[in-house]
């Protein structure tokens, strides 16, 4: 085996237990999600979570071979995700290699008992706040930008759910936010920070050609699902 693939070899499988109640922006985030993680389990009780089609074709190859998964809780309650988190934790502790690592995604700190029993069967585990994680403009110094976060519920508002035609591509999606931008309140705000919040906050991803797949509903929520199948039948995405 040559170096490259032992380094590969050797990274050790991560999961990611998420409680959508707690933390629903985060159904936005998993395109990007499913890259860092081997496995992730998505609990929710009550009513199922309304995925927009674009979601559901970005996330099927994934749902395919098993790596994504949503439970659903057959009676809904307080904690019902939490038992179902729960009950995922020890089942995958006994499926999963010794080296695994385990992220449990809530606001909730009852979660930290999972957290602490995974930790006492020997894995490395960690409670994250979905809050906390998601949705952040990033200033130059590393810090939140309020201003970025004003900025991009402007652009939202008047350009994504006006009625006015979306951009259908990340060039065209970069120009739009330069030219809301070229002047007024919040002039300069960088194209790359805004694209980097609307990913982030769930109201877009890209696909592997570079379209861009709005995942909001809105005045031209036909025209981005229209989009996104002709997309899905060049790339062969199964269900």
């Amino acid at each position: 085996m040559s170096e490259p693939e032992s380094a590969v070899a050797s990274v050790p499988p991560r999961v990611l237990l998420i409680d959508l109640e707690n933390c629903p922006a985060e159904l936005g985030q998993l395109p990007g999600t499913l890259n860092e993680f081997s496995r992730i389990i998505v609990c929710f009780a009550g009513a199922e979570p309304k995925v927009p089609l674009g979601l559901v074709i970005v996330l099927a190859t994934a749902i395919h071979d098993g790596r994504l998964e949503f439970i659903g809780m057959d009676k809904g309650g307080k904690n019902a995700a939490d038992f179902g988190l729960a009950f995922w934790a020890g089942r995958l502790v006994s499926e999963m290699p010794n080296e695994t690592t385990f992220t449990v995604l809530s606001a909730d700190a009852d979660l930290d008992h999972v957290v602490n029993m995974l930790r006492k069967a020997g894995r490395k585990a960690d409670r994250q706040d979905g809050g906390r994680r998601l949705g952040q403009g990033i200033a130059a110094g590393g810090g939140v930008a309020p201003a970025v976060e004003d900025a991009v519920d402007h652009f939202v508002a008047m350009r994504l759910l006006s009625g006015m035609p979306r951009p259908s591509t990340r060039d065209a999606l970069t120009n739009t936010i330069k030219a809301v931008f070229g002047a007024g309140k919040w002039k300069g705000t960088a194209p790359a920070t805004v694209l980097r919040v609307l990913q982030e906050r769930g109201v877009l991803t890209f696909s592997t050609k570079g379209k861009v797949i709005y995942l909001l509903n809105g005045a031209n929520a036909a025209e981005d699902r229209e989009m996104v199948l002709d997309e899905s039948s060049d790339e062969g995405i199964p269900f």
